[in-house]
């Protein structure tokens, strides 16, 4: 039993021996042959050998950095562009240098923190992270675009950076890089991450505009239950409650909210009587719910503020022309009806058509509305006008 527990204390010792010369092992290598070493042993490493194994990759990958930052700062002033930069020096010497950071500050064995690295890879890296901005704005590949950007995000909260000049007095490009990151996440669907991005982006006034639609467009591609529903309520109340109105009214009648749509919508008309949008929406609930005469009632105040908005002219062909149907229904008797609730079922018909035909005058081509013609065809021959059907029939070709 002794010679074994010897043995295994050999092994051990073996094992911290090995450890301890792990980043004289990585000196010499290749980024990539210095990293799977550094990785294979990364176990058995104190944070003290972890601090030195990262400053010695940093080391490694700050030569051809540093090689491509003089190139780029000569070209500025020669006009003679690097050929084929490989921006990814950059990302590998920072991300190894906050990496470094990251152990270089741990509590020794003795309990104190006394870093090594940190002011070196803080004064050599950082005129680096600027270097990232301009490619992550021109690549087209979104997996590159999101290693610079995040390389430059994670840098920027970093310790390792907090005192240096491009980020202690605020850093201006921060809002650029979740930009580029909202961007390239939007690109591979990925919903969440764009929701984050794009709001952290909008603190920068030169992208506030985009990212605000990136971020509308995830949060619409990303509702798939209430929760995601009133985080969508919620975040568009936060950015401009006026704005977007009619999305967080709909959305509270989606989710059943009749009482709170309706009262948010009668707020915004007593604040403002011209708010075409609130009598619109008003309308479409009204309209959902089959309440043909209220809906028709604030479809026509919408128009009445705006007389060329198309979509509300064919609502209202629609109501009138359901309401008439309806009570075409109501009135028959075993499929027939008497010619006087006839007459009161053409005259809402008819109302309908001269909604349909506001549509018409608005939208000639149908290009706004593809469905207006057939609804008024379909009118006119319920109505016995067959002279004025064909004619729609001659302009559809079908």
């Amino acid at each position: 039993m002794k010679k074994l527990f010897f043995t295994a204390l050999v092994a051990c010792f073996a094992t911290v021996s090995f450890a301890q010369d792990v980043a004289k092992e990585m000196k010499g290598k290749s980024y990539d042959e210095a990293n799977a070493i550094l990785q294979q042993n990364f176990a058995t490493l104190t944070a003290e050998q972890k601090a030195k194994a990262y400053a010695t990759l940093t080391d490694i990958a700050y030569g051809p950095a540093n090689d491509l930052y003089t190139a780029i700062q000569t070209a500025a002033v020669t006009g003679k562009q690097p050929e084929n930069p490989d921006y990814t020096h950059f990302v590998k010497a920072i991300n190894a240098a906050v990496e470094c950071d990251k152990y270089d500050n741990m509590p020794n064995d003795k309990g104190k923190v006394a870093p090594k690295f940190h002011k070196k890879n803080a004064d050599r890296l950082d005129g680096f992270r600027v270097m990232l901005i301009n490619p992550a704005n021109e690549t087209k590949d979104d997996d590159l675009k999101l290693m610079y950007a995040n390389c430059y995000l994670n840098s920027s909260s970093s310790p390792l950076f907090a005192e240096s000049p491009s980020v202690k007095d605020g850093d201006k490009y921060v809002g650029y890089a979740e930009f580029f990151s909202a961007v390239a996440y939007y690109n591979k669907k990925d919903w969440s991450n764009v929701t984050i991005h794009a709001q952290n982006a909008m603190s920068n006034p030169d992208v506030k505009d985009q990212s605000e639609q990136f971020l509308i467009s995830a949060l619409t591609n990303n509702l798939h239950s209430r929760s995601d529903s009133l985080n969508y309520i919620a975040v568009l109340s936060k950015i401009n409650p006026e704005k977007y109105l009619p999305s967080i009214a709909s959305m509270y009648s989606s989710l059943g909210e009749t009482e709170k749509a309706e009262t948010m919508l009668n707020n915004a008309i007593a604040a403002n009587p011209q708010n075409k949008m609130a009598y619109a929406i008003k309308g479409e609930n009204a309209m959902n719910q089959k309440k043909w005469d209220e809906a028709i009632e604030n479809f026509k105040k919408c128009v009445d503020i705006d007389p060329s908005f198309t979509a509300v002219w064919f609502n209202l062909g629609v109501c009138a022309s359901s309401k008439g149907f309806d009570m075409n229904e109501k009135l028959s008797n075993n499929g027939r009806i008497s010619k006087e609730n006839a007459e009161k079922v053409n005259e809402v018909l008819k109302e309908s058509v001269t909604y349909y035909e506001k549509v018409r005058a608005l939208d000639p081509n149908h290009e706004q509305i593809t469905q207006w013609p057939m609804q008024l065809r379909m009118l006119y021959n319920a109505l016995g006008e067959t002279a004025k059907a064909q004619e729609i029939t001659d302009m559809l070709g079908y």
